[in-house]
């Protein structure tokens, strides 16, 4: 009797947090597939030594990194297939944020410095 009633209790509890789970994570996500304004630009490498370059620069206007305090550190005017000299900042963990034509933040990403 305590089995019957424990196994559909078990399936309904994994089931309720599979969904919990996969909807939490849906909300969380910023860039849906196919949605045409949202751009997708990554900046490499990473860990990066002197230089950054952006993918997809064309959709780039600016590029600014700040440290982790969120000091500024360095702003780039971007055009496509530049590189971007960070050879003078100390090692470390910096934040990289591109803007598009508009001055709207595209993304941030986590970049490690040698």
């Amino acid at each position: 009797m305590k089995q019957t009633l424990l196994l559909p209790l078990f399936l309904l509890l994994c089931l309720t947090i599979a969904y919990s789970q996969t909807s939490f994570s849906n909300r969380l996500s910023i860039k849906k597939p196919g949605d045409p304004d949202k751009v997708d630009v990554q900046v490499f490498p990473n860990p990066a030594s002197d230089y950054i370059s952006v993918s997809n620069g064309d959709a780039v206007s600016k590029i600014m990194v700040f440290n982790l305090v969120g000091r500024q550190m360095k702003a780039f005017d971007a055009a496509d297939g530049d590189k971007f000299f960070v050879g003078d900042l100390p090692r470390g963990m910096y934040l990289v944020q591109l803007l598009g034509n508009k001055e709207q933040i595209l993304t941030t990403q986590r970049v490690n410095k040698r």
